[in-house]
């Protein structure tokens, strides 16, 4: 299953952590509120894939693995696996961090997770400090990691601190927070991070944003894209540009030798010949490269090993939009409910991964799939209507208050996932409501989705009412 995480005011991001190899099926349905107004023309589906989605993957280390890989002195010596294992640890912790703050934004302020998420920090420094690298390549690296912990874990504290229930949480546990807080400070002073930290606000996350793509590109797979289609969308160039030109041909010839002589009448025809054919050329080959290539994948992914660029594994990625007549049936027996508008656009995305076994032999692999909103906040239209409301209710002489409507628009996303070694799939969904200036509103909804013993059931009797029919 997906954690979702909530990044600025447009985009959504889900990850989860991948443990086995074999192949997994993610799909996600954003069911939009146009019908026949939102289509290709609209937003192409190659732009939406593009801009508006980002599917990686990346190396999450094993904790046993990681502590004993830690203690061999030649493992230092190796640059690359320096990075990787330094890089899968920092980002490890991101991720239980993450998944913390999650727990608290969607719930009050308690005492359990702040003291996990305390645990969690002072753990994790005490682990990433014990030795000093040699190499003056590692040592930069471990000089960033250092830092860009450091400030993370100030923030992450810092804002439980501005939250409204802080105040009510256990003494020990705020005396705690100040105590970290004060010597992170003084090892800032002692390491000569100070530089690191100046400056506006702007300009320190600015920095430290630029630290984290440097930490993370040692551990993000390397994805190369490859579009599909190509070929047969050449086989079909060629032979519509084949056929057009024989029956123009054809039909030149014949009226040559009917008539000896050219007439103007004719020439008007070729010419008009020629101008329907590069009118109807484009529409035609998509066509018919569309009808060809229906049910196959879009783009497909290779995914490398950093500094290696050995092969872990392969992505087919489809995406389409639909309307709910042409939507798979578990989609459309389990979206009545809350999807039943037939007209109604839905942009399906769907994502293949096969997972080689090398892959997951020193590390975990993390999923991330986020989806950026801001080309679809685009698309509502902005309003300057009013409504007028007294100031006080129960007195009309208080006066009149204008308040500005900002339009909405609400969206139903949901996501499917499989793995097919396990032969079940497991549904989420959420509401999304947009506004002009970005997401207003994100919340989980309950799906009715079959358990797995009943998915499981239902692919015993199916096969079973084949075998009947082949009988």
């Amino acid at each position: 299953m997906f954690s979702l995480r909530r990044k600025g005011d447009y985009r959504l991001q889900f990850t989860r952590a991948l443990k086995r190899p074999g192949k997994y099926r993610v799909e996600l349905y954003l069911f939009t509120p146009y019908d026949e107004r939102f289509s290709e023309w609209t937003l192409s589906e190659q732009q939406f894939f593009f801009k508006a989605l980002e599917h990686r993957f990346r190396l999450l280390g094993h904790p046993d693995s990681s502590r004993a890989g830690k203690s061999g002195s030649s493992f230092t010596l190796l640059s690359p696996h320096y990075e990787i294992q330094y890089g899968s640890w920092l980002f490890q912790y991101r991720a239980s961090i993450d998944h913390l703050r999650q727990q608290i934004l969607t719930s009050e302020l308690a005492d359990e997770p702040v003291k996990r998420a305390l645990r969690l920090i002072q753990n994790f420094a005490r682990r990433l400090r014990k030795s000093s690298p040699e190499q003056d390549s590692h040592h930069r690296y471990f000089r960033l990691v250092d830092v860009y912990f450091s400030w993370h874990a100030e923030q992450f504290l810092l804002e439980c601190m501005a939250m409204e229930g802080f105040s009510g949480l256990d003494h020990e546990l705020k005396q705690s927070i100040g105590e970290f807080l004060e010597q992170e400070y003084r090892y800032r002073r002692e390491m000569k991070y100070e530089p690191d930290f100046g400056g506006s606000p702007t300009r320190l996350w600015n920095r430290m944003s630029l630290y984290l793509r440097l930490l993370e590109f040692p551990v993000v797979l390397r994805s190369k894209v490859s579009e599909l289609g190509s070929g047969t969308r050449k086989l079909v160039k060629a032979i519509t540009t084949m056929l057009v030109m024989s029956l123009f041909t054809y039909f030149l010839f014949n009226t040559r030798a009917n008539s000896q002589q050219l007439s103007l009448a004719l020439l008007l025809a070729i010419a008009l010949t020629y101008a329907l054919r590069d009118l109807l050329r484009d529409d035609m080959i998509t066509r018919l490269t569309g009808w060809l290539r229906k049910g196959r994948p879009r783009w497909k992914i290779r995914l490398l090993m950093p500094y290696t660029n050995k092969l872990l594994a392969l992505q087919n990625v489809w995406l389409d939009y639909r309307k709910r007549p042409d939507l798979p049936q578990p989609i459309l027996d389990h979206s009545s409910t809350w999807a039943a508008n037939e007209e109604r656009q839905i942009i399906c995305f769907r994502s293949m991964l096969n997972l080689d076994k090398a892959a997951l032999v020193e590390n975990q692999i993390q999923e991330r799939l986020s989806v950026d909103c801001e080309e679809l906040c685009s698309l509502i239209q902005a309003t300057r209507n009013k409504v007028f409301t007294w100031a006080d209710k129960d007195d009309p002489a208080s006066g009149v208050e204008a308040h500005p409507i900002d339009k909405q628009h609400d969206y139903d996303l949901l996501l499917v996932t499989t793995e097919l070694s396990q032969g079940y799939s497991a549904a989420q969904r959420w509401r999304l409501r947009l506004g002009t200036h970005g997401i207003v509103k994100c919340e989980t909804r309950k799906v009715d989705w079959p358990t797995p013993e009943e998915q499981v059931s239902k692919k015993a009797l199916r096969r079973l009412r084949e075998r009947f029919r082949k009988r």
